[in-house]
Protein backbone atom coordinates (compact mmCIF):
# COMPACT_ATOMS: atom_id res chain seq x y z
CA UNK A 1 0.00 0.00 0.00
CA UNK A 2 1.32 3.54 -0.72
CA UNK A 3 1.48 5.55 2.39
CA UNK A 4 1.15 8.82 0.65
CA UNK A 5 -1.98 7.71 -0.90
CA UNK A 6 -3.79 7.22 2.65
CA UNK A 7 -6.05 9.54 3.99
CA UNK A 8 -4.56 11.24 6.93
CA UNK A 9 -8.11 11.27 8.75
CA UNK A 10 -8.72 7.92 8.88
CA UNK A 11 -8.77 5.83 12.28
CA UNK A 12 -5.26 4.63 13.17
CA UNK A 13 -6.89 1.30 14.42
CA UNK A 14 -8.45 -1.73 12.69
CA UNK A 15 -12.66 -2.15 12.50
CA UNK A 16 -12.72 -4.69 9.81
CA UNK A 17 -12.23 -8.34 9.12
CA UNK A 18 -10.50 -8.13 6.33
CA UNK A 19 -9.05 -11.82 5.40
CA UNK A 20 -8.18 -15.18 6.42
CA UNK A 21 -5.52 -17.60 6.31
CA UNK A 22 -4.91 -21.71 7.15
CA UNK A 23 -2.08 -22.46 6.24
CA UNK A 24 -0.91 -25.07 9.18
CA UNK A 25 -1.34 -25.34 13.06
CA UNK A 26 0.33 -21.37 13.77
CA UNK A 27 0.80 -20.56 17.17
CA UNK A 28 2.76 -17.71 17.43
CA UNK A 29 3.79 -15.07 14.99
CA UNK A 30 6.02 -12.53 14.52
CA UNK A 31 6.19 -9.15 11.80
CA UNK A 32 9.56 -8.23 10.64
CA UNK A 33 10.85 -4.78 11.01
CA UNK A 34 9.44 -3.16 7.51
CA UNK A 35 6.29 -5.22 7.89
CA UNK A 36 6.79 -7.24 4.18
CA UNK A 37 7.16 -10.64 6.01
CA UNK A 38 5.12 -12.60 8.66
CA UNK A 39 6.95 -15.57 10.28
CA UNK A 40 4.81 -17.85 12.23
CA UNK A 41 5.90 -21.23 14.43
CA UNK A 42 3.31 -24.32 14.63
CA UNK A 43 2.18 -26.69 17.09
CA UNK A 44 3.92 -29.55 14.59
CA UNK A 45 7.68 -28.04 14.72
CA UNK A 46 7.52 -26.09 11.25
CA UNK A 47 8.30 -22.71 10.88
CA UNK A 48 6.51 -21.27 8.06
CA UNK A 49 7.28 -17.39 6.70
CA UNK A 50 4.91 -15.74 4.14
CA UNK A 51 5.19 -12.72 1.75
CA UNK A 52 2.59 -10.04 3.48
CA UNK A 53 1.23 -8.28 0.48
CA UNK A 54 0.37 -11.78 -1.25
CA UNK A 55 -0.05 -13.99 1.83
CA UNK A 56 1.53 -16.82 0.23
CA UNK A 57 4.62 -18.80 1.61
CA UNK A 58 8.29 -18.44 0.72
CA UNK A 59 9.97 -20.35 3.42
CA UNK A 60 8.79 -23.26 5.14
CA UNK A 61 11.13 -25.67 7.11
CA UNK A 62 10.94 -28.43 9.77
CA UNK A 63 12.52 -26.30 12.99
CA UNK A 64 11.25 -28.53 15.92
CA UNK A 65 10.07 -31.90 17.30
CA UNK A 66 7.38 -30.32 19.39
CA UNK A 67 5.68 -27.00 19.39
CA UNK A 68 7.07 -23.85 18.93
CA UNK A 69 6.95 -21.33 21.36
CA UNK A 70 7.85 -18.38 19.99
CA UNK A 71 9.55 -16.55 16.22
CA UNK A 72 11.80 -13.36 16.06
CA UNK A 73 13.35 -11.92 13.75
CA UNK A 74 17.04 -10.52 13.60
CA UNK A 75 17.53 -6.95 12.91
CA UNK A 76 18.44 -7.23 9.45
CA UNK A 77 15.59 -9.81 8.06
CA UNK A 78 17.75 -12.60 7.35
CA UNK A 79 17.77 -15.29 9.79
CA UNK A 80 14.93 -16.35 12.04
CA UNK A 81 14.85 -17.82 15.75
CA UNK A 82 12.37 -19.88 16.96
CA UNK A 83 12.05 -21.18 20.35
CA UNK A 84 10.37 -24.54 21.23
CA UNK A 85 8.95 -27.48 23.79
CA UNK A 86 12.16 -29.85 22.38
CA UNK A 87 14.91 -28.22 24.92
CA UNK A 88 16.25 -26.27 22.17
CA UNK A 89 16.16 -22.93 19.76
CA UNK A 90 16.75 -22.80 16.03
CA UNK A 91 18.50 -20.33 14.71
CA UNK A 92 18.00 -20.36 11.25
CA UNK A 93 19.10 -18.40 7.53
CA UNK A 94 15.95 -17.90 5.16
CA UNK A 95 18.46 -16.98 2.29
CA UNK A 96 21.08 -19.74 2.82
CA UNK A 97 18.58 -22.81 4.61
CA UNK A 98 20.85 -23.25 6.79
CA UNK A 99 20.69 -23.80 10.90
CA UNK A 100 22.51 -23.31 14.23
CA UNK A 101 20.90 -25.64 16.99
CA UNK A 102 21.25 -24.14 20.43
CA UNK A 103 20.59 -26.77 23.05
CA UNK A 104 19.00 -26.17 27.11
CA UNK A 105 18.20 -28.35 30.10
CA UNK A 106 14.72 -27.68 29.93
CA UNK A 107 11.55 -26.48 27.36
CA UNK A 108 12.31 -23.00 26.16
CA UNK A 109 9.31 -20.75 27.17
CA UNK A 110 10.35 -17.58 25.11
CA UNK A 111 13.58 -16.31 22.90
CA UNK A 112 13.90 -12.72 21.18
CA UNK A 113 16.52 -11.39 19.30
CA UNK A 114 19.06 -8.51 20.16
CA UNK A 115 17.22 -5.22 18.43
CA UNK A 116 20.29 -4.30 16.94
CA UNK A 117 22.73 -7.73 16.95
CA UNK A 118 22.25 -10.06 14.76
CA UNK A 119 24.21 -13.19 17.02
CA UNK A 120 22.98 -12.25 20.12
CA UNK A 121 19.85 -13.34 21.95
CA UNK A 122 18.11 -13.77 25.09
CA UNK A 123 15.84 -16.92 26.42
CA UNK A 124 13.21 -17.72 28.66
CA UNK A 125 14.19 -21.52 30.46
CA UNK A 126 11.15 -23.16 32.34
CA UNK A 127 12.38 -24.00 35.64
CA UNK A 128 15.74 -22.02 35.24
CA UNK A 129 17.49 -18.49 34.91
CA UNK A 130 17.26 -16.77 32.12
CA UNK A 131 19.85 -16.48 29.27
CA UNK A 132 21.90 -14.11 26.88
CA UNK A 133 23.27 -16.29 23.95
CA UNK A 134 26.31 -15.18 21.56
CA UNK A 135 25.89 -16.79 18.00
CA UNK A 136 29.65 -17.51 16.33
CA UNK A 137 31.93 -19.87 15.57
CA UNK A 138 31.50 -20.98 19.01
CA UNK A 139 28.32 -20.69 21.54
CA UNK A 140 28.49 -18.67 24.61
CA UNK A 141 26.44 -18.41 27.52
CA UNK A 142 25.56 -15.87 30.10
CA UNK A 143 23.18 -16.52 32.66
CA UNK A 144 21.27 -13.64 33.98
CA UNK A 145 20.19 -13.02 37.52
CA UNK A 146 16.83 -13.85 38.70
CA UNK A 147 16.26 -11.42 42.18
CA UNK A 148 17.68 -8.55 43.46
CA UNK A 149 20.83 -9.02 45.56
CA UNK A 150 21.48 -12.15 43.62
CA UNK A 151 25.06 -12.02 41.16
CA UNK A 152 24.67 -13.40 38.06
CA UNK A 153 26.52 -16.45 38.05
CA UNK A 154 24.73 -17.47 41.00
CA UNK A 155 22.39 -20.32 39.34
CA UNK A 156 26.21 -21.74 38.52
CA UNK A 157 27.61 -21.70 42.26
CA UNK A 158 27.87 -25.49 43.84
CA UNK A 159 25.85 -24.19 47.53
CA UNK A 160 22.41 -25.42 48.22
CA UNK A 161 21.47 -22.36 50.11
CA UNK A 162 22.46 -19.78 47.38
CA UNK A 163 20.47 -22.07 44.61
CA UNK A 164 17.10 -22.69 46.98
CA UNK A 165 17.27 -18.51 47.73
CA UNK A 166 17.58 -17.16 44.29
CA UNK A 167 16.68 -20.17 41.50
CA UNK A 168 13.73 -21.50 43.21
CA UNK A 169 11.74 -18.63 44.37
CA UNK A 170 11.93 -16.64 42.04
CA UNK A 171 11.10 -18.20 38.09
CA UNK A 172 11.38 -15.96 34.75
CA UNK A 173 8.63 -16.89 32.61
CA UNK A 174 9.19 -14.05 30.26
CA UNK A 175 12.04 -11.95 28.70
CA UNK A 176 12.52 -9.09 26.14
CA UNK A 177 14.89 -6.37 25.33
CA UNK A 178 13.96 -2.87 25.04
CA UNK A 179 13.99 -0.33 21.99
CA UNK A 180 17.81 -0.32 21.30
CA UNK A 181 18.63 -3.28 23.19
CA UNK A 182 20.52 -1.38 26.45
CA UNK A 183 17.99 -3.24 28.70
CA UNK A 184 16.64 -6.63 29.35
CA UNK A 185 13.28 -6.67 30.79
CA UNK A 186 12.51 -10.15 32.99
CA UNK A 187 8.79 -11.26 35.05
CA UNK A 188 8.86 -14.15 37.58
CA UNK A 189 6.29 -15.83 38.61
CA UNK A 190 5.85 -13.63 41.92
CA UNK A 191 4.96 -10.78 39.83
CA UNK A 192 8.60 -9.15 39.86
CA UNK A 193 9.53 -7.17 36.64
CA UNK A 194 13.38 -6.92 36.71
CA UNK A 195 15.34 -4.44 34.55
CA UNK A 196 19.12 -5.83 34.01
CA UNK A 197 22.25 -5.03 32.54
CA UNK A 198 22.97 -6.99 29.55
CA UNK A 199 26.95 -5.85 29.87
CA UNK A 200 27.33 -6.58 33.77
CA UNK A 201 24.49 -8.85 34.40
CA UNK A 202 23.06 -6.70 37.23
CA UNK A 203 19.10 -5.92 38.30
CA UNK A 204 18.82 -2.59 37.89
CA UNK A 205 15.32 -2.21 39.33
CA UNK A 206 12.96 -4.88 40.35
CA UNK A 207 9.71 -3.23 41.50
CA UNK A 208 6.85 -5.61 42.46
CA UNK A 209 3.85 -5.25 40.69
CA UNK A 210 1.70 -8.05 41.73
CA UNK A 211 1.49 -11.17 43.97
CA UNK A 212 0.91 -13.21 40.67
CA UNK A 213 2.89 -14.40 37.37
CA UNK A 214 3.75 -12.20 34.58
CA UNK A 215 2.67 -13.52 31.29
CA UNK A 216 4.11 -11.16 29.09
CA UNK A 217 5.48 -7.71 28.44
CA UNK A 218 5.46 -5.62 25.67
CA UNK A 219 7.33 -2.24 24.09
CA UNK A 220 5.94 0.46 22.70
CA UNK A 221 7.60 2.30 19.51
CA UNK A 222 9.34 4.33 21.58
CA UNK A 223 11.07 2.82 23.71
CA UNK A 224 9.43 5.12 27.07
CA UNK A 225 6.23 2.88 27.74
CA UNK A 226 5.78 -0.88 28.55
CA UNK A 227 2.62 -2.98 28.42
CA UNK A 228 2.77 -5.82 31.51
CA UNK A 229 -0.02 -8.33 31.18
CA UNK A 230 0.15 -10.26 34.30
CA UNK A 231 -2.06 -13.23 35.54
CA UNK A 232 -4.70 -11.05 37.66
CA UNK A 233 -6.66 -9.79 34.47
CA UNK A 234 -5.12 -7.03 34.20
CA UNK A 235 -3.15 -4.96 32.03
CA UNK A 236 -0.71 -2.39 33.24
CA UNK A 237 1.15 0.46 31.97
CA UNK A 238 4.36 1.83 32.99
CA UNK A 239 7.09 4.37 32.12
CA UNK A 240 10.68 2.89 31.51
CA UNK A 241 13.78 4.82 32.06
CA UNK A 242 17.53 3.92 31.58
CA UNK A 243 17.71 2.48 34.61
CA UNK A 244 14.31 2.08 36.65
CA UNK A 245 10.83 1.57 35.94
CA UNK A 246 7.91 4.44 36.91
CA UNK A 247 5.64 2.62 38.36
CA UNK A 248 3.30 5.88 39.39
CA UNK A 249 1.61 6.49 38.16
CA UNK A 250 -0.37 3.25 36.61
CA UNK A 251 -2.72 2.88 33.99
CA UNK A 252 -4.76 -0.76 34.43
CA UNK A 253 -6.67 -2.02 31.39
CA UNK A 254 -9.04 -4.87 31.87
CA UNK A 255 -12.31 -6.00 30.80
CA UNK A 256 -15.14 -4.44 33.37
CA UNK A 257 -18.20 -7.99 32.18
CA UNK A 258 -16.31 -11.31 31.82
CA UNK A 259 -13.45 -10.64 34.11
CA UNK A 260 -11.56 -12.99 31.63
CA UNK A 261 -7.41 -12.96 31.47
CA UNK A 262 -5.38 -12.02 28.28
CA UNK A 263 -3.56 -14.23 26.12
CA UNK A 264 -1.50 -11.16 24.57
CA UNK A 265 -0.74 -7.61 24.55
CA UNK A 266 0.93 -4.80 22.32
CA UNK A 267 1.26 -1.53 21.35
CA UNK A 268 -0.35 0.05 17.74
CA UNK A 269 2.04 1.23 15.29
CA UNK A 270 2.05 4.74 16.27
CA UNK A 271 1.88 3.63 20.40
CA UNK A 272 -1.70 5.92 20.60
CA UNK A 273 -3.22 2.56 21.24
CA UNK A 274 -3.43 -0.60 23.44
CA UNK A 275 -4.74 -4.03 22.27
CA UNK A 276 -5.49 -6.85 23.77
CA UNK A 277 -5.89 -10.18 22.90
CA UNK A 278 -8.76 -12.15 24.98
CA UNK A 279 -8.71 -15.94 26.65
CA UNK A 280 -12.11 -15.93 26.96
CA UNK A 281 -12.77 -19.25 25.53
CA UNK A 282 -15.22 -19.91 22.72
CA UNK A 283 -14.64 -16.59 21.77
CA UNK A 284 -12.23 -14.60 19.51
CA UNK A 285 -12.19 -10.69 20.88
CA UNK A 286 -9.69 -8.04 20.56
CA UNK A 287 -10.00 -5.21 23.09
CA UNK A 288 -8.58 -1.69 21.88
CA UNK A 289 -8.12 1.06 24.31
CA UNK A 290 -7.19 4.93 23.47
CA UNK A 291 -3.20 4.76 25.90
CA UNK A 292 -3.88 8.75 26.83
CA UNK A 293 -7.50 8.18 28.25
CA UNK A 294 -7.73 4.84 28.85
CA UNK A 295 -11.64 4.98 26.84
CA UNK A 296 -12.15 1.57 25.01
CA UNK A 297 -12.56 2.59 21.44
CA UNK A 298 -13.42 -0.94 19.26
CA UNK A 299 -13.68 -4.42 20.20
CA UNK A 300 -13.05 -6.49 17.42
CA UNK A 301 -15.10 -10.05 17.41
CA UNK A 302 -14.15 -12.65 15.34
CA UNK A 303 -15.18 -16.70 15.01
CA UNK A 304 -16.03 -19.00 18.18
CA UNK A 305 -12.41 -19.39 18.74
CA UNK A 306 -9.53 -18.41 21.36
CA UNK A 307 -6.99 -15.68 20.55
CA UNK A 308 -4.24 -17.02 21.44
CA UNK A 309 -1.57 -14.95 19.63
CA UNK A 310 -1.61 -11.45 17.87
CA UNK A 311 1.04 -9.13 16.18
CA UNK A 312 0.93 -5.38 15.10
CA UNK A 313 1.99 -4.63 11.87
CA UNK A 314 5.04 -2.23 12.68
CA UNK A 315 3.36 0.65 9.84
CA UNK A 316 -0.04 0.16 8.85
CA UNK A 317 -3.37 -0.51 10.94
CA UNK A 318 -3.01 -3.93 10.70
CA UNK A 319 -3.90 -6.31 13.21
CA UNK A 320 -3.31 -9.94 12.60
CA UNK A 321 -4.19 -12.68 15.13
CA UNK A 322 -4.42 -16.10 15.63
CA UNK A 323 -7.08 -18.75 17.34
CA UNK A 324 -6.25 -21.93 18.64
CA UNK A 325 -6.94 -24.08 15.40
CA UNK A 326 -3.92 -22.28 14.16
CA UNK A 327 -6.32 -20.24 11.61
CA UNK A 328 -5.01 -16.18 11.26
CA UNK A 329 -7.07 -13.16 10.88
CA UNK A 330 -6.40 -9.95 9.23
CA UNK A 331 -7.58 -7.01 10.44
CA UNK A 332 -7.59 -3.59 8.93
CA UNK A 333 -9.43 -0.03 9.06
CA UNK A 334 -12.15 0.96 6.47
CA UNK A 335 -10.90 2.39 3.73
CA UNK A 336 -12.50 4.80 1.70
CA UNK A 337 -12.50 5.51 -1.29
CA UNK A 338 -10.71 8.72 -2.51
CA UNK A 339 -10.17 9.66 -6.14
CA UNK A 340 -8.26 12.78 -5.78
CA UNK A 341 -5.67 10.89 -4.87
CA UNK A 342 -5.73 9.64 -8.61
CA UNK A 343 -6.68 12.65 -10.56
CA UNK A 344 -6.25 16.13 -9.19
CA UNK A 345 -8.88 17.34 -11.13
CA UNK A 346 -11.62 15.07 -9.63
CA UNK A 347 -14.11 17.00 -8.32
CA UNK A 348 -17.31 14.30 -5.76
CA UNK A 349 -20.70 15.63 -5.30
CA UNK A 350 -23.37 14.24 -3.45
CA UNK A 351 -26.57 15.08 -5.63
CA UNK A 352 -26.29 15.68 -9.78
CA UNK A 353 -25.87 18.96 -10.82
CA UNK A 354 -26.59 20.85 -14.66
CA UNK A 355 -23.84 21.29 -16.02
CA UNK A 356 -22.93 24.82 -17.79
CA UNK A 357 -21.65 24.95 -20.92
CA UNK A 358 -18.35 27.85 -21.40
CA UNK A 359 -18.97 30.21 -24.25
CA UNK A 360 -15.96 29.02 -26.06
CA UNK A 361 -15.72 25.33 -25.05
CA UNK A 362 -17.40 23.93 -28.20
CA UNK A 363 -15.76 26.91 -30.73
CA UNK A 364 -13.95 25.57 -34.03
CA UNK A 365 -10.35 25.66 -33.48
CA UNK A 366 -8.24 25.35 -36.99
CA UNK A 367 -5.32 22.97 -36.63
CA UNK A 368 -2.28 25.67 -37.27
CA UNK A 369 -3.87 27.69 -34.01
CA UNK A 370 -4.05 24.24 -31.59
CA UNK A 371 -0.68 23.49 -32.27
CA UNK A 372 0.86 27.30 -32.02
CA UNK A 373 -0.90 27.13 -28.74
CA UNK A 374 0.25 23.67 -27.82
CA UNK A 375 3.70 24.88 -28.44
CA UNK A 376 3.67 28.02 -26.91
CA UNK A 377 2.33 26.15 -23.70
CA UNK A 378 5.45 23.61 -23.95
CA UNK A 379 7.82 26.30 -24.12
CA UNK A 380 6.17 27.56 -20.38
CA UNK A 381 6.46 24.16 -19.17
CA UNK A 382 10.04 23.84 -19.87
CA UNK A 383 11.27 27.63 -18.50
CA UNK A 384 9.36 26.43 -15.03
CA UNK A 385 10.88 23.30 -14.98
CA UNK A 386 14.32 24.52 -16.08
CA UNK A 387 15.90 25.72 -12.42
CA UNK A 388 14.05 22.68 -10.62
CA UNK A 389 16.45 20.27 -10.01
CA UNK A 390 15.50 16.54 -9.57
CA UNK A 391 17.69 14.20 -7.26
CA UNK A 392 17.66 10.71 -8.32
CA UNK A 393 20.25 9.40 -6.06
CA UNK A 394 18.76 10.18 -2.47
CA UNK A 395 17.01 6.95 -0.96
CA UNK A 396 13.82 8.22 1.28
CA UNK A 397 12.56 6.40 4.44
CA UNK A 398 9.09 5.52 5.06
CA UNK A 399 7.84 8.67 7.01
CA UNK A 400 6.41 6.31 9.80
CA UNK A 401 9.57 4.01 10.10
CA UNK A 402 11.61 4.55 13.22
CA UNK A 403 14.43 2.83 12.51
CA UNK A 404 17.53 5.30 13.27
CA UNK A 405 19.76 3.84 9.86
CA UNK A 406 19.76 1.66 7.14
CA UNK A 407 21.95 -1.42 6.56
CA UNK A 408 22.98 -2.43 3.52
CA UNK A 409 22.31 -5.95 4.15
CA UNK A 410 18.86 -6.14 4.89
CA UNK A 411 16.34 -8.21 3.37
CA UNK A 412 12.96 -6.37 3.00
CA UNK A 413 11.21 -8.84 0.81
CA UNK A 414 12.30 -13.20 -0.32
CA UNK A 415 11.61 -13.40 -3.95
CA UNK A 416 11.71 -15.87 -6.76
CA UNK A 417 12.66 -18.62 -3.51
CA UNK A 418 11.57 -22.44 -3.53
CA UNK A 419 9.45 -23.51 -1.01
CA UNK A 420 10.35 -26.76 0.47
CA UNK A 421 7.65 -29.39 0.13
CA UNK A 422 6.45 -31.87 2.63
CA UNK A 423 3.69 -33.89 0.21
CA UNK A 424 4.24 -37.59 -0.46
CA UNK A 425 3.37 -38.34 -3.95
CA UNK A 426 2.70 -41.78 -5.13
CA UNK A 427 4.28 -43.16 -7.80
CA UNK A 428 2.66 -44.94 -10.97
CA UNK A 429 2.45 -48.45 -10.64
CA UNK A 430 2.48 -50.34 -13.97
CA UNK A 431 4.12 -54.30 -14.91
CA UNK A 432 7.06 -54.48 -16.71
CA UNK A 433 6.96 -55.76 -20.27
CA UNK A 434 7.23 -59.69 -20.66
CA UNK A 435 9.30 -59.55 -23.53
CA UNK A 436 11.65 -56.70 -25.77
CA UNK A 437 9.09 -54.56 -27.57
CA UNK A 438 8.73 -54.81 -31.15
CA UNK A 439 9.48 -52.46 -34.20
CA UNK A 440 6.16 -52.91 -35.82
CA UNK A 441 3.77 -52.48 -32.82
CA UNK A 442 2.61 -49.30 -32.43
CA UNK A 443 2.69 -47.14 -29.26
CA UNK A 444 1.13 -44.25 -27.44
CA UNK A 445 2.80 -41.63 -25.84
CA UNK A 446 1.08 -39.97 -22.66
CA UNK A 447 2.48 -36.63 -20.99
CA UNK A 448 3.45 -36.85 -16.90
CA UNK A 449 4.07 -33.26 -15.43
CA UNK A 450 6.38 -33.51 -12.77
CA UNK A 451 4.28 -31.47 -10.18
CA UNK A 452 1.13 -32.66 -10.70
CA UNK A 453 -0.10 -36.07 -8.73
CA UNK A 454 0.44 -39.78 -10.30
CA UNK A 455 -2.32 -41.27 -8.63
CA UNK A 456 -4.37 -39.98 -11.19
CA UNK A 457 -2.23 -41.68 -14.24
CA UNK A 458 -2.14 -44.56 -11.98
CA UNK A 459 -5.84 -45.11 -11.74
CA UNK A 460 -6.19 -44.46 -15.56
CA UNK A 461 -3.45 -46.53 -16.62
CA UNK A 462 -4.68 -49.95 -14.71
CA UNK A 463 -7.24 -51.52 -17.78
CA UNK A 464 -9.02 -55.11 -17.39
CA UNK A 465 -8.49 -57.67 -20.49
CA UNK A 466 -6.21 -58.06 -23.30
CA UNK A 467 -5.37 -54.38 -23.51
CA UNK A 468 -3.42 -54.42 -19.98
CA UNK A 469 -1.21 -51.35 -20.21
CA UNK A 470 2.92 -52.46 -19.58
CA UNK A 471 5.76 -49.47 -19.44
CA UNK A 472 8.60 -49.06 -21.99
CA UNK A 473 10.72 -46.31 -22.13
CA UNK A 474 10.76 -43.31 -20.05
CA UNK A 475 12.48 -40.16 -21.33
CA UNK A 476 12.32 -36.15 -21.28
CA UNK A 477 11.35 -34.04 -24.50
CA UNK A 478 13.24 -30.81 -25.69
CA UNK A 479 10.47 -28.75 -22.66
CA UNK A 480 11.09 -30.48 -19.77
CA UNK A 481 8.20 -33.29 -20.05
CA UNK A 482 8.34 -36.73 -18.51
CA UNK A 483 7.15 -39.13 -21.19
CA UNK A 484 6.69 -42.42 -21.20
CA UNK A 485 5.60 -45.05 -23.80
CA UNK A 486 3.23 -47.43 -23.39
CA UNK A 487 2.70 -51.06 -25.37
CA UNK A 488 -0.32 -53.01 -25.93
Amino acid sequence: MNLELRSPFESDYPAKLEATVRDGPVRCISFNKRGTMLAGGCSDGYCIVWDFQSMSIIRKMRCHVNSVTSVSWSRNGRCILSSGEDHKCVYWDITKGTQKWIRFDGPVLMAEMHPRNNSIFVASIYQDSPVIVEIGDTIRRFPLPTNAGSSPDANNSSSEETTNSTLYIHKTVVCRYDKRGNRILTGTNKGYLNVIDPNTRRILDNPKLSHLSIRNISVSRNGKVIAVNISDKTIRLYGLDDERIDINPELQFAETVNKDNWNQCCFSQNGDYLIGGSGKLAAHEIFIWDRRTTRLVQVLQGPNETCVDLAQHPIQPIIISVDMEGTMYTWTTRHKEDWVCWDPAFKEIDDNIVYEEREDEFDFVSEEEAEYSQNNQMKQDEDEDEDEEIDVVTVDKPARSDSSDMEDDELIYLVDSEVESFISTKTLETQQPESSTRSDHSSNNVIIPSSTNNSSMGRNSKVKGKNKARIGNEYEDMNGWKKKSYHN
